[in-house]
Parts: structure tokens; C-alpha cells; sequence
């Protein structure tokens, strides 16, 4: 991979699922990337049954951490806490490293991102935010 800007990471980017205004309150949370700025809030909305029904993020940053937000965003609907905590650790795993099959869907668009390696860090940025939110659903704290 000599582009990381490819189709499906630009529609992401221009498209993001889940953006929007996410307002301060319990199981939000934000993350910064102090390299380049960028930074995200994100909101975790639950069923009553216990899956996540909707990952809201709000973004200032790059397209890469836009697409990454997006690419969370639809493909951790429908999860529980502890499916969402897996899939952050196996995703910090494979970024830059073992790279991502078929089974990830979208996120194959950044298989290859290890030659920008400052991009890991824009396309880890939403997994921060959500161990954030989660860790703090659990603590309760508001």
C-alpha cells in the first residue's frame, strides 16, 4: 500500500457514521492525539438489553481519524461491553502490525498504515475515547 487515502477511507472520512454534537454526561469521553491535535468525544448509548445501540462521536481531526470514528462507529452497534473491550484490544493488535482480515470489513482500508506510522495514532484515537467511556459506564462516575 504506497496511499493510505483509499476510496472506502475517504468515504468514511466525507461520511462519517455517528457524527455529530456529543453533549458532556455519563459514558462519554474524549481522547487527543498531542502529535497533530486531533481530538474526539465520544457518547455510548445502550440498549436495555445491554448492547450498544449507537457510538456518537464528535471530531476535530484528519481524515484518517474521521474514518476510523466512522468504521467504529458502524461496526460496533449491536455489541456488548465486553465484545467492544475484545474487539478494542485485538484492533490496538493488529494496527501497524498484524494488519486486519477479511472478518474487519472496512478496516482492511488501513492495512498498510505502519509506512504512516503518525496515522496509527489519528486511526487509534476513537478505540481511546470508547475504553475511556466504557471504563467510566463502569465506574459510574457522571
Amino acid at each position: 500500500m504506497s496511499n493510505l487515502y483509499s476510496d472506502v477511507l475517504l468515504a468514511h472520512a466525507k461520511n462519517p457514521y455517528g457524527a455529530g454534537s456529543v453533549p458532556r454526561g455519563a459514558e462519554d469521553a474524549e481522547a487527543l492525539n498531542p502529535g497533530c491535535g486531533d481530538e474526539i468525544r465520544v457518547k455510548l448509548r445502550w440498549t436495555p438489553d445491554g448492547a450498544l445501540e449507537r457510538l456518537a462521536h464528535e471530531l476535530h481531526g484528519c481524515a484518517v481519524s474521521a474514518a476510523a470514528a466512522s468504521m467504529a462507529a458502524k461496526r460496533l452497534e449491536g455489541k456488548t461491553r465486553a465484545e467492544i473491550e475484545a474487539m478494542a484490544q485485538a484492533f490496538a493488535a493488529r494496527i501497524g502490525r498484524a494488519g486486519f482480515e477479511d472478518a474487519w470489513g472496512d478496516f482492511q482500508a488501513l492495512n498498510g498504515i505502519e509506512k504512516f506510522p503518525a496515522r496509527i495514532h489519528c486511526a487509534s484515537l476513537v478505540w481511546q475515547a470508547v475504553e475511556r467511556a466504557l471504563a467510566k459506564g463502569k465506574a459510574g462516575t457522571p
